[in-house]
């Protein structure tokens, strides 16, 4: 049962790591999709912007100086911006184009990565702008949007484009992508931004969020399972890191909301590895977990330390990546002590999990490495985490329940088997009670015949010789004492010893034997048991000997009669044979098989008993009785 159960977990294992990289490969395919998609603008429907000009003033209106040539997108404009304004956030972007290039068609303008809040104009008349109020804490740094533009505000030749962002966040200001074109292609464009950016992750966090809260019920009621706290950590960590990049305003002061942000990534990993460590039970396991957030706490102080590196957000990255690889490292190194397919899948996950990392450090704004995939991971990467652990605790849980339920049938097997056993015991005392009944009556049946019946005859048998009355009176006494005494044998429990039956046969009879000047020949071997021969069926052997003496007695004329026991085979089945031979004038057993009354009884008996009788008699060559008492009836004969 124990293998059986080994190789049902294995499948499951088995089960679990296919979807598991089945998973990895639909997010890999899908992102690549998507990326392609963005990418499939074609130049001639489609401008885009690679410069720009740049400008800061905290005015409302479109500048008309102090405008420089940047390359866009320009994502790292706080420091220059504070310098130049005092400390306020504020930057233009200038655009200039030509609008014969465009095609023909309903135009759009599409932009990302703005930071903050947007403000668009196309040739000195706002289109746009992603805030209600100037107080308004928007989000819009990693949100696409779409404008249409009117035909109307185009001109076949120069064209301006200006967009305005302002951010109160400490780092968050920069003029992102900026493209104008088809409103059929850059709307394709935005709805594959717009769901890998911000519909997908705010699913997938909420998702996360919702299955955290029931794992939180979960933990409630079993506060002991470490690694289900873990879990309820690692999915409210995640969903606090995640939440800015789907969120429309901060719900929070921005400068704190923007700090919440960036911390609560550390310590979503120290969870994320705390769970692993838990949930894999890795030698000392606590003081891991401790280092773990103590790593965290150090990495909080470390990017206060290098804020004004501007390579803030790089450095604490790959130190939290570093961290994640060394405890990997633990996990695979469990993994290679026990084989575990558990250890696999989360090592899987956490290296995947690893890579993701590093495609979003590339597109850190004052790093800009590569732009990947077009969008950021990490609000998946949370999901991902979160659901593998999920699915491992599951996977727990359903093992400790098919390891109770296995544990129930057993307890059940047990006790069925112990009721059978209890039931049976109960027979067999009740069995004994009866026998032990049984042996009393019988005694008291025995003592009875002997004290009351046998002491009368044997009475009247001493009156008839002391008053000398007719020898066969006398005669018919002691036979009647004689058969009542082997009656009175065959109520004494034998346990189906035919030896012994034998014995008191030869006790009770030979003396009878040697009054009638008959000699008797005694050759009894050592016999298997008969079970089956219980009094009444002893009474009917006995008779069919006694019946079998008396016929020799009475009519034979022998000189010896000779009583045989020996254990013989007949067909293939085990058994006894008695035999009782003389040698006396014999006769023709074909004249008297069907008369004789003695005879028939015999046969009568033999077949009651399941045993074959044979009489073989010729003139004057005596008569041999032959009695086969099988081992083991097969069908037991009722008396």
């Amino acid at each position: 049962m124990q293998r059986r159960y080994s190789r049902r977990r294995t499948g499951a294992c088995l089960i679990f790591v296919k979807w598991l990289f089945a998973c990895i490969a639909a997010l890999v395919c899908c992102a690549a999709a998507s990326i392609v998609a963005a990418k499939g603008t074609s130049p001639a429907d489609v401008l885009e912007f690679r410069s720009g000009e740049i400008a800061f003033t905290d005015q409302s209106d479109i500048p008309a100086a102090g405008w420089e040539r940047r390359a866009t997108p320009a994502l790292w404009l706080s420091d220059e911006a504070r310098a130049k304004l005092e400390g306020k956030l504020t930057a233009w972007g200038r655009f200039r184009f030509d609008g014969r290039l465009l095609p023909d068609e309903p135009l759009a303008i599409y932009t990302e990565n703005n930071r903050e809040r947007l403000t668009v104009y196309l040739n000195g008349v706002e289109l746009f702008r992603n805030y209600r109020s100037a107080t308004s804490q928007t989000l819009g740094w990693n949100r696409p949007y779409i404008i249409p533009v009117p035909r109307k505000l185009l001109r076949d030749g120069g064209n301006e484009l200006v967009l305005r962002v302002g951010s109160d966040r400490q780092f968050s200001l920069g003029v992102g992508t900026v493209k104008v074109g088809s409103q059929e292609v850059l709307g394709r464009l935005y709805n594959y931004q717009q769901f890998w950016r911000v519909t997908g992750s705010a699913a997938a966090n909420y998702a996360m969020l919702f299955l955290t809260f029931a794992a939180f019920l979960m933990w409630m009621a079993r506060r002991s399972e470490t690694e289900i706290f873990w879990l309820v950590m690692t999915g409210l960590l995640w969903f606090v890191r995640d939440f800015h990049f789907f969120a429309e305003e901060s719900p929070l002061d921005p400068y704190w909301f923007q700090q919440v942000s960036y911390y609560s990534l550390y310590f979503a990993v120290a969870a994320s590895l705390s769970f692993c460590v838990a949930f894999l039970k890795l030698p000392n396991h606590r003081r891991i977990i401790a280092l773990l957030f103590t790593i965290g706490v150090a990495l909080c102080i470390f990017r206060v330390a290098i804020t004004s590196t501007n390579r803030t957000d790089l450095a604490t990255s790959l130190s939290t990546l570093l961290v994640s690889l060394t405890a990997c490292g633990l996990m695979i190194r469990e993994w290679f002590r026990n084989r575990s397919l558990e250890s696999l899948a989360l090592v899987a996950v956490v290296l995947f999990a690893t890579i993701l990392g590093l495609h979003d450090i590339g597109r850190i704004p004052n790093v800009n490495w590569w732009q990947g995939l077009g969008f950021h991971i990490q609000p998946y990467t949370g999901f991902l985490l979160f659901s593998v652990f999920l699915l491992s605790v599951g996977r727990k849980y359903l093992r400790a329940l098919a390891e109770v339920e296995t544990l129930n049938t057993s307890l059940e097997e047990r006790v069925e088997t112990a009721t059978h056993a209890l039931a049976a015991s109960e027979r067999a005392r009740q069995r004994i009670e009866v026998e032990h009944a049984v042996g009393i009556e019988r005694e008291r049946l025995m003592r009875e015949m002997h004290d009351g019946i046998g002491s009368n005859l044997v009475t009247a048998l001493a009156v008839v010789r002391k008053q000398g009355e007719a020898p066969v009176a006398e005669e018919t006494l002691q036979r009647a004492i004689t058969d009542l005494k082997l009656t009175v044998d065959s109520l004494a429990p034998v346990e189906g010893d035919v030896v012994a039956l034998l014995a008191n046969l030869r006790h009770r009879m030979e003396p009878d034997m040697e009054k009638a000047g008959v000699k008797c020949i005694w050759r009894v071997e050592p016999c298997p048991s008969l079970d089956w021969l219980d009094a009444p069926n002893a009474l009917h052997m006995l008779r069919i000997i006694q019946e079998g003496v008396g016929n020799v007695l009475s009519h034979a004329s022998a000189s010896s009669i000779t009583i045989a026991c020996c254990p013989t085979e007949r067909e293939g089945r085990d058994g006894v044979e008695l035999i009782l031979a003389d040698d006396g004038r014999g006769f023709v057993a074909a004249n008297v098989s069907g008369n004789g009354r003695g005879l028939s009884n015999m046969h009568t008996r033999a077949s009651q008993l399941g045993a074959e009788l044979r009489i073989e008699s010729d003139e004057g060559a005596g008569s041999k009785l032959s009695l086969w008492l099988p081992v083991e009836m097969h069908v037991r004969k009722s008396a």
